[in-house]
């Protein structure tokens, strides 16, 4: 006959089990994420640079041609 107490003991010891087994697969996902460049915001390519020092009037148009191929 199963007896209450065990039972309720084994309900204890399973939610532990999956309370920090969630807990470790959380930490893992967030340090995936983290460490693969998701987090990061979005990154300014070399061309939008170049397009920004135009707006800017930072390089003549000649220039910006210039970087422009060599990019």
């Amino acid at each position: 006959m199963i007896d209450g107490c065990t039972f309720q003991g084994g309900l204890m010891t399973g939610g532990m089990f999956l309370f920090w087994g969630l807990l470790v697969f959380l930490g893992f996902y967030l340090m995936k994420s983290y460490m693969s460049g998701k987090s990061q915001p979005n990154r300014i390519t070399p061309i939008e640079i170049v397009k920004v020092r135009l707006a800017k009037g930072e390089i003549s148009e000649d220039e910006y041609e210039r970087l422009k191929m060599k990019l």
